[in-house]
This record gives C-alpha cells, sequence and structure tokens, in this order.
C-alpha cells in the first residue's frame, strides 16, 4: 500500500508573503482594488477553514462573505500588514466560535476548532481520494492540537508562523507539535497496514 499520503514536504514558508503584505497595506490605505485581490487569493481558503468545522456548504459561504465583510470593516486595526494572514484567520475562526454561540448549542468549541466533519457528509466523503480519506480517519487519533496544526499546515496550506500567530504560540511549539504529530500518523499508518495484512 502506497504510504505518500506520509510523506510530507519539508516546511514550506509562504513565497507570497511579502505580496501579501503589500496587498494588504494598500487596503489598509484605502485602497478597494487592492481588499478585492486578496479577497480573490483568500476566499477558497477561508470558506475551506470555515467549511471543515461547520460541515455545511451554504453555511460555510455565509461565514466567509461576512469574514470579509469585517475584514474590511477593521482593516484600519492592523497595524502590520505583515500579519494579515494569520489576522484573517482568526476573523474566521472568531466566525466559526461566534456561528456556534449563536445557535445556542452545547458542544465543546475546542471539539468544533479541530474536528473535520467528513464523515457526516457521504457525497465529500465519496469524493476524496483513499489515500486522503485514511488520512482524515487516523487525523481522528491525535490530540487536538496535534489535528489543529496538521490541518492548518497540510490541509490549509498556512505557514508555520501563521499557524503560531492563530494559536497563539511559538513558531517552536508549532514545530514540535507538528513533528510529533507526523511521527504519530507514520505509527498509526504502520499499525493500520499490519491490521490489513
Amino acid at each position: 500500500m502506497d504510504s505518500s499520503v506520509f510523506s510530507f514536504a519539508t516546511i514550506e514558508f509562504d513565497k507570497d508573503s511579502q505580496e501579501i503584505a503589500q496587498l494588504a497595506a494598500k487596503a489598509i490605505n484605502g485602497d478597494n482594488v487592492a481588499f478585492g485581490q486578496i479577497y480573490d487569493l483568500y476566499f477558497k481558503k477561508i470558506y475551506k477553514f470555515v467549511y471543515y468545522r461547520v460541515g455545511h456548504k451554504e453555511i460555510a459561504e455565509d461565514l466567509a462573505e461576512d469574514v470579509f465583510i469585517k475584514a474590511h470593516t477593521k482593516l484600519k486595526s492592523l497595524k502590520d500588514p505583515g500579519l494579515f494572514t494569520g489576522w484573517l484567520y482568526q476573523i474566521a475562526r472568531n466566525a466559526v466560535i461566534d456561528y456556534y454561540r449563536g445557535k445556542k448549542l452545547t458542544v465543546d468549541l475546542q471539539t468544533i476548532e479541530n474536528t473535520l466533519e467528513y464523515d457526516t457528509n457521504i457525497v465529500d466523503l465519496l469524493n476524496l481520494q483513499y489515500q486522503q480519506a485514511i488520512l482524515l480517519k487516523l487525523l481522528k487519533e491525535l490530540g487536538a492540537d496535534q489535528q489543529a496544526v496538521i490541518k492548518m499546515k497540510f490541509l490549509e496550506d498556512l505557514n508555520i508562523s501563521e499557524i503560531a500567530q492563530i494559536l497563539d504560540t511559538s513558531e517552536s511549539n508549532i514545530r514540535v507539535i507538528q513533528h510529533r504529530a507526523l511521527n504519530k500518523l507514520i505509527e498509526l499508518r504502520k499499525k493500520m497496514e499490519e491490521e490489513d495484512e
């Protein structure tokens, strides 16, 4: 069985972070074209980030739109354009929390933050490639911090500094969590293969 899903590349830092910072700086100064470019670059990523946490397409679309409305409204409060990506994801995270608070559901917000909802959406699950389905299954065996870091890094394409900003911890801590999570995933995959034999 091919275990390529676990042969992750080494950490790649966002090559476009300077371009994003420049666009954010322009947007902060009132350039709506620059904000439109940011929207085009980030909408799918923010939608995916929200969808993984709410498990419903239309709700995720609405919340993603709300994220950009809030970001546009609060843009002047962003002091460092270089921190734009983490700031935007923090708005998205808060939008998900507010959504669940508004539903007045009794749920653990940590679980919402760290659980993919694919198992409740059969259509999406059937569309996943076999290796992705295995990864999603094994992710549930990880601790909450490890799940969050792996999802943000490999499913949402965030870099280490962005993840550290979102989770309010150091980059070195994120690297340690990522390293331990990858080792655990490899170990779980080997165990699964042994059981299948």
